[in-house]
Parts: structure tokens; sequence; C-alpha cells
């Protein structure tokens, strides 16, 4: 590879000196140029100024009553005997004392007393006005096949009345009741004034609490919850099945406010556009720059002193010899006045000669030439005539 450079160096002196010179300085422009313009440096985008945050809003709970009716009753007598339950097969025994809350049913022999606790629970620090009522409707209608049934009594019999001032939300008011006495003999009265093949007694349970609060941020609630609990029967037992629960809730709008933040160094108020500047030049890129400048520069010196010491004949000798090599072997010319020299003008030729012959190519580096011996010929090539005439006296 170094022989055919150095050919076509030898040969393209003048294009390759050229042509690394202009690169040279063209690198070296290149130095400077970077040098000398740094690139610029955009100033830091300003924040647009934002508007202060606006007020916001929620919704929250002002007031909400809850309401809950829970049936309660304290056994009287004692019972060491098994007593099955209406909601199901599992028995215990009574202690006498024992509160029984909630029961599946209750046995008229144990607890005569039902307890009817309304626990009202609502928000706390606001004043509410409560007004209780327990009312058990009562009303006969007409039982007939061949027309509308037509009610001919009703009476709503006040069982339990009360009023309070709620402040610290939660208040309960209770009322025990004789069941037979109280709440059934009174409707076997009204049914015995009205023959029972004609007429059926309905009775209901309405419970009703009106509330009505202070003003809460300018504005006072009021309504009223409705429960309708039922009280059944049998001949041993009597439960309560049906509502139990009611509630009410109430929501307000506030405005809150955005907390105040300090401006820091006039955040938030426009600012004049900043001048783009200058940074810093590129020192590594300029330094490597300028080398490969000097380097090419240099190097189309060398070459143009280097160039005329090249000799094209010998270097296109040597790429010959390369090329041929395995056709040719070293050894040395053995002058012989009987021989007759014939001398080819390449490398290439006196290799194709000895191809013909079926001889190697004899190459004697002391008198720089090359031969084929065939019988008294001896063809040979040489770079160096004068040398070989010189000792053959050819």
């Amino acid at each position: 590879m170094l022989p055919r450079l150095k050919l076509q160096v030898a040969t393209n002196t003048k294009e390759f000196t050229i042509g690394f010179v202009v690169l040279g300085v063209v690198l070296l422009l290149g130095s400077g140029y970077v040098f000398l313009t740094p690139p610029v440096e955009e100033p830091a985008s300003q924040p647009e100024p934002q508007p202060a945050p606006g007020p916001e809003t929620e919704e929250f709970e002002a007031f909400f009553l809850d309401v809950e009716l829970i049936d309660s009753a304290v056994v009287k007598t004692a019972s060491s005997e098994l007593r099955p339950t209406i909601s199901g097969p599992n028995q215990r025994a009574y202690e006498e004392g024992e509160v029984i809350t909630r029961a599946p049913a209750y046995f008229y022999r144990y607890t005569p007393d039902l307890t009817f606790n309304v626990t009202a629970t609502t928000t706390k620090n606001v004043s509410v006005d409560l007004t209780t009522r327990l009312i058990r409707e009562e009303e006969v209608v007409t039982d007939r096949e061949d027309a509308d049934s037509e009610i001919v009594y009703t009476n709503d019999r006040l069982l339990m009345y009360r009023q309070d001032t709620v402040t610290d939300g939660r208040v309960t008011n209770r009322r025990a009741f004789d069941v037979r006495n109280d709440l059934e003999r009174r409707a076997d009265e009204v049914a015995a004034d009205f023959p029972s093949s004609t007429t059926s007694l309905n009775t209901q349970l309405i419970l009703t609490v009106d509330y009505e609060t202070e003003p809460i941020n300018g504005t006072a609630y009021n309504g009223t919850l409705n429960m309708t609990p039922s009280l059944e029967s049998n001949n041993d037992a009597y439960w309560i099945t049906g509502d139990q629960q009611a509630n009410v809730s109430e929501t307000q709008t506030r405005t809150i406010e955005p907390a105040e933040t300090a401006d820091p160094a006039g955040a938030g108020q426009p600012t004049e556009p900043s001048e783009p500047t200058r940074g810093e030049p590129n020192m590594g890129l300029v330094a490597l720059l300028a080398m490969l400048g000097l380097v090419a520069v240099a190097g189309g010196g060398a070459i143009a002193a280097k160039a005329p010491q090249l000799d094209e004949a010998e270097l296109k000798t040597e790429i010959a010899h390369n090329q041929y090599s395995e056709w040719i072997s070293e050894g040395e010319l053995l002058l012989d006045s009987d021989n007759e020299f014939v001398s080819v003008n390449s490398i290439e030729d006196l290799v194709n000669v000895g191809i013909d012959a079926n001889k190697r190519v004899i190459y004697d580096p002391d008198l720089s030439v090359y031969t084929v011996a065939d019988g008294d010929v001896t063809y040979y090539y040489t770079t160096e005539p004068a040398s070989l005439q010189r000792w053959t006296h050819l």
C-alpha cells in the first residue's frame, strides 16, 4: 500500500500539496471563527405575570339531624324455663331486671311494658328546637264485597309529646307503655262500638319530630321527620316492625380566600425583556481545529519537500515486484559469454515469459536485475541497465 501511495504522491505532487495547504488554511480559519464568534446565550424566559388567585367556594354540611327510635323492655318476672323467640328456634331464660333491646319479640308474661327511646343527634353548637310526637292513628273501615271500603271512624291518639331545645348535639326522650292497657285496650274499645262482621279496625303508630334551627350563617332551617313503626302481636307476644330511623342534612357554600404569600423581588410584575449575550467560546474546539489546520499545512509542505526525491520508475518496479512476488525468487546472476541475453520492458513481461517457459523469475538484488533462463537464452529486466552493462560488457 505504501509504494502505491508514494507513487500517487510522486505523480500528483502539486495537487496533494495544494489540497493539504487549502485544507489547513480552512481549518485555521474555522478555528478563528469559533474563537471570535462564541454562541449567543438567550436570556432566561421570564414567567408571564399571573393574576392573583381569586377566592374559591366549597360546600359544607351546615346542619344535620338524625332521629332513631329504639324499643326496649325490662323483664318484670324471671323465667327459669327456656322460651323460644319469635324469629327462630333459639331458646333462652330471662333474668328479672334484665333490659332487652330491639328483641325479635317480647312476651307479655315477662315484659308487659315497652319503652320507646327517641334519640335525636344534631349539629353541635347549633341551637335546635325539637318537638317530638308519638301518635296512634285509629281507623275503622267498612268491609263490603259489593262496594269500596269506607272510613266510618278515625282518631289520632297522642301517646307522647316532648319539646326540647338542643345545644350540645344530642337528646333522648323515653316513654314506657303498658302494651295491653295503653296500646291495645283502647283499640279494642273502639272496635267494640262497630260490628265486627261489617267493619275492621286499622291502627298505625306515627312518630314525628319537628325541628327549627337558629340562623346558621343567616339561614334558619325547619321541617319534620316522620317514622311509622308498627306494633304487631299474637296471644303470647308482641314485636315492633317498620321504619325506626329518619334523617335530614342541609349544606351551604362558603368562600375561601387565597392565602397571602410574599411577592419575591417583583414577582408577578411585568419585566423588560433582556438582551441576548455572548457566551464563552468553545476553546476545546478552537484548539482541535487549529491543531488539525497546522497538521494539514505541515503535511502539504512535507509532500512538496519529499516528492522530488521519489523515483516513479523505482516505485512502479517495486509495485510490480510485490504484485508478482509469488513468481519471483531471489538469486545470483551468473555471467556466461555463451549465453544470449534478451531484455524485456517490464517485470510483468518477464513474469509472462517465465510462465510460458514454466520457469521462475530470479532476482539479483546486487545488480537489481530480474532474469529468466531458458536454455542458452537469458531474459532479463533491470532498472539499472548501466550497472548490468558494466558487469556483463553488454
